[in-house]
Parts: C-alpha cells; structure tokens; sequence
C-alpha cells in the first residue's frame, strides 16, 4: 500500500511526502510552485531543490530525527496503538508543529493494484491548510502545572487532554507551549505555534537541579557573546525552565506588548540531519564505549561536521560559531554534546548554526552521569585526554588553523573568568540550587586555568606528528 503526507509551511505546499509500507520505502517530490519561490529551501542538503534524487534512505532519515526519543517516543507508540519503529505513521499524528517550519498533514492510501496487474486507483489525500486553523489558546494555570509536574510517574508529562503534546526531539520531559507575558498556553499549529520549549526539573535523583545548571550554562555562554537560545528560571511553585524557541519569530499585538498574533515558524535541521545521519549515530561511538568496540566511530563527529562546509550560506562565520559551540563545552564539562545538539537555519543560500542549547555541565554529577564525551577532541574521549597533542589533532581533523584553536580559547576563557562569578551569585538560584551552581562555578574555573595553559602549546605541537 501507498500512503501519502502533505508537507507545507504557514506559506504553502512543500511537496507530498511518500511510503510504500511492504517495501518500507519512502520518497518526496516537491511541488513546483514551492520549487519556483525566491525563497524556496530544501528540507535538508540531502532531499535537494533541484532534480537529483536523494541518497536511498535519506528522507527516512530526515523523518525520524524529527520525533522524540526516550519516554516520550514510548508513550506516542502506546498512545496510538504502533510501533515505535512506524516513522511515517508517528509523523502522521505528531507531524503538526515538530521543530523547523514544515507541517505534515492528512494521509491516504492507494488502493492496491487489482488483479491480473491493473492499474492502481490515483492518489487521494486531505489536508488542513495551516492557514484555514483557527488559532486555539488551551491556557495551562499553574496550579495545573504544578500537579502535572508532580505526577509525571502516574501521567506522562507529554499528554494533556488526551492528546500527545509534544513533536520535538530528544530524551528529558518538555512541552511545547506559547508564552504570552506570565501566561503559558497549548496551541495546535497555524496562525500560532509554540514559541518556548518548557523543561521541569529532572525526575533522576543523579541529574538533580537540572533547572538551575541549564540556565547557568546557557547563560554563561550569552554572556561571553556566543549565539545561545534565551532561558529563564520561573516558579510555579516547582522551577521549570523556559527556553525561547529561534526556530518562531513573533508578531506581537502593538496595543499590549505581549499577546501574540502570529508566530512564524522557520526551517531548521539539526547536525544528524544536516549530515544524513540516522538517530542511532548522534554519539561518535555509535556501538558505545565497550573495549571491544570503542574504535568504531562511525557515528558524528566533529569532523564530519566541519566538512558541511561546502553547504554554509557563509562557511567562515558558520566554522567559527562551531569552533566556539566545540570549545565552550570543554570548560563546562558537557560530556553530552552530541550530534543532535547543534541545529542549524536552513535558507536558500545554505545553512547558518543556530544558537546554542541544551548546554549543561554533566561533570557536576560525577561518575554517576556517563562522563565519556559523545565527540571525541582527537582521539580524547575523556576531559583528563584532552592535552594540547589532542587539541592540535581537533584542529587538523576540522580543517581549522591551530593559531585559531588557541586564540578561541584563550578569549573565552579570559570572558569566562570576568562573568562567571557574577552570574554564580545571581539570586536566580535558590536553596540547593546554589551549591549545585557552585559545583558548575568552579569546575569551570579550574578548566579555564587548564585550557589557558594548553591555548599556547597547540601550536607548537609538531604538524608531522599529528
């Protein structure tokens, strides 16, 4: 049987999107009028504009790195009664609003082909244009919230009134919500999509106040002047941290300042994307980090990325924000900065990095947090590995001058030392949180000495050593 999806943006047809379910094979042609926009974009560098066709499995790749992982992703499956490995039939019912600007809607199905080979009936489909959807505010009170957050064992957090309210990748609780001044509410797409991702505090003990070390890494990192997605800290009374979304740009009504009349969504992919990765090799070490198979690096990595190079709408500066995205995970200890955590805006011109998320120190809980980085810096998979040898063999393997590899760390590393204190002490943080922020404040410091130390050498390392 053949199935079909409608892919659109809040500006028209994108083209269909196809499967075949008995040979599990996918495809997407693009409609012509999409095609014939100034400001026509792919769906990725690797389902391209033009005629070429894309990789065998590419689009199935595309396609699953849109839906969540984890619990939620377990859930979906439960909830709608397929498995989880049903790519197309999970986009099909969570394909409204997932991250970037395309919506996939409507499905149909070919009638299969006759007897004695006759010809299949053509293909019908329905589809509701984001435009004709009524903009539906479901305000979330936070009492409501709060019992929610609570209950998260009994009601996956995902779920509200029945329905799966989340479409965006990756492992941790979250929900997709429009905030409006003090106000949070629940949307379906059209006119008004989500314009924040929530996070409340993790429900492992090992990974506590998770809060309160997302935002003082993120804002560490705003503060030395990198690209990084804007976070705040509310309390409803439990934390639960907001992350402004740079995949929406909001139209606000001029007469208060604060309600949205429209939210546009842009297009953006992520790294495993942008290199026709499937999930399963966001981590280097795609089979883990076993004796018997910690040499296999089939996976991302920080040199596949660098060589996207030939698709940046301005390969200079997108080179430097992913030097500094590299870099900057080395003085906060985020071991999990793998191939799903840099995303990038997808124009007609190329690819641009899109600011910085999900930046955490997984250093502050210890050995009870894996501690072996998702990519390696030369061959050092391991914070105590990285020596200037390892940061040398980095900057060769990304075709970036080791001159440069030094003055980036030095730089940042002087930035970090002025604000890092201060924003240590804000009264953000409260009770727990604080030592928690403390813990973060002075590994940071203690790598800021080590990488000053190391800045210098990484050029003098012998290039016929490497």
């Amino acid at each position: 049987m053949a199935h079909v999806l409608k892919v659109s943006t809040q500006d028209g047809s994108v083209g269909l999107l196809g499967f075949e379910s008995q040979q599990d094979i996918y495809s997407f042609t693009y409609d012509e009028t999409w095609r014939a926009r100034e400001a026509a974009f792919p769906l990725s560098p690797h389902i391209p504009l033009l005629d070429a066709r894309p990789k065998v499995g590419a689009v199935h790749r595309f396609l699953a790195n849109l839906l969540p992982e984890g619990r939620a992703l377990e859930v979906a499956s439960v909830m709608y009664q397929m498995s989880k490995d049903n790519t197309f039939g999970l986009v099909h019912v969570l394909g409204r609003e997932p991250v970037g600007a395309l919506s996939f809607m409507g499905m149909a199905q070919e009638a299969a082909s006759g007897e004695d080979g006759a010809e299949p009936a053509e293909t019908e489909y329905t589809a509701v244009e984001e435009n004709d959807a009524l903009p539906v505010r479901r305000v979330v009170p936070n009492e409501e919230l709060s019992e929610r957050i609570r209950r998260r064992d009994e009601i996956p957090f995902p779920v509200w009134d029945r329905k799966l309210r989340l479409s965006v990748a990756g492992f941790q609780d979250k929900l997709q919500v429009l905030v409006e001044g003090e106000s949070l509410s629940l949307v379906d797409g059209g006119p008004i999509s989500s314009t924040h991702i929530l996070k409340p505090e993790s429900l492992n003990p090992a990974s506590a106040f998770m809060v309160a070390n997302e935002h003082y890494c993120m804002t560490l990192a705003a503060s030395i002047g990198l690209p990084t997605a804007t976070v705040q800290i509310r309390r409803i009374p439990e934390p639960i941290l907001l992350i402004e979304r740079f995949d929406r740009e909001v139209e606000l009504d001029p007469a208060d300042g604060v309600t949205a009349l429209r939210v546009r969504r842009t297009h953006i992919i992520d790294g495993c994307q942008a290199l026709d990765l499937p999930v399963n090799l966001k981590y280097e070490r795609n089979f883990g980090n076993a004796q018997a198979v910690r040499d296999i690096r089939e996976g991302a990595s920080f040199e596949k990325l660098f060589a996207l190079e030939p698709h940046l709408e301005n390969p200079a500066h997108g080179r430097r924000v992913m030097l500094r995205w590299a870099l900057f995970q080395l003085f906060i200890g985020n071991s999990d900065a793998h191939g799903k955590n840099l995303s990038f805006h997808v124009r007609p011109a190329g690819l641009s990095p899109a600011p910085f998320y999900d930046l955490v120190s997984v250093n502050a809980y210890g050995e009870a947090v894996e501690q072996d980085m998702a990519l390696a810096y030369g061959d050092a998979f391991r914070l105590d590995d990285v020596t200037a040898f390892e940061l040398a063999y980095f900057a060769q393997c990304t075709g970036t001058p080791r001159t440069l590899v030094a003055r980036e760390l030095t730089r940042m590393a002087r930035a970090i030392t002025r604000v890092a204190g201060t924003l240590a002490q804000s009264e953000v943080y409260v009770g727990e949180e604080r030592g928690m922020v403390k813990r973060i404040h002075d590994f940071v410091t203690v790598q800021v000495g080590k990488l000053m130390q190391l800045a210098p050498e990484v050029p003098r390392i012998d290039q016929s050593l490497l």
